[in-house]
């Protein structure tokens, strides 16, 4: 499995030992498999995708990527989020509003040498078709366009998994 969720709680605090956002999911991805989350609004699955992301604490369950263990709520194991190799393209695409659209790309690349990054940064604009608005402030761009550059943010690491939350809403 690529993915396997055992058992997987997120609880937020509250009252009376708060409130459950997920609790009890259980399921594996192999290579190459996709999964779809489907269920009403509030249900969880933004939250469980932020879990697998490590952007939620577990609290109960465990998160494994292939053989790495990522979270365990159990024995207090919680690899933070920039060292779990997952892209994620979130509902409302979290890009920078200070940094042009190529800046935005290069973000999650910036420990590779200059020219690598820039030629990553060009190969992902062209992977989603905007290498003309690489200039651009993403506020400039229709919110289709701004989907597809956190996108393209989140495949430039080359991630071993992509979590993509609300996918069809542009």
């Amino acid at each position: 499995m690529v993915l396997s969720l055992e058992s997987v709680g997120v609880r937020y605090a509250g009252t009376r030992g708060g409130h459950a956002a997920v609790d009890g999911v259980t399921l594996g991805l192999a290579a190459g498999q996709i999964g779809v989350l489907i269920g009403p609004s509030g249900c969880g699955k933004t939250t469980l995708l932020r879990a697998v992301a490590g952007l939620e604490a577990l609290s109960a369950g465990r998160v494994r990527m292939g053989e790495q263990l990522l979270s365990d709520a159990a024995r207090g194991v919680q690899v933070p989020p920039e060292a779990r190799r997952i892209g994620m393209v979130f509902q409302d695409y979290a890009l920078f509003p200070h940094l042009d659209v190529a800046h935005n790309v290069a973000f999650g690349v910036q420990d590779l040498p200059r020219a690598e990054r820039a030629s990553r940064v060009a190969q992902m604009l062209d992977l989603v078709g905007l290498s003309h608005v690489a200039s651009r402030a993403p506020h400039q761009l229709s919110g289709g366009q701004q989907q597809r550059i956190a996108l393209a943010r989140a495949l430039a690491p080359q991630p071993r998994l992509l979590l993509l939350d609300e996918p069809f809403s542009n």
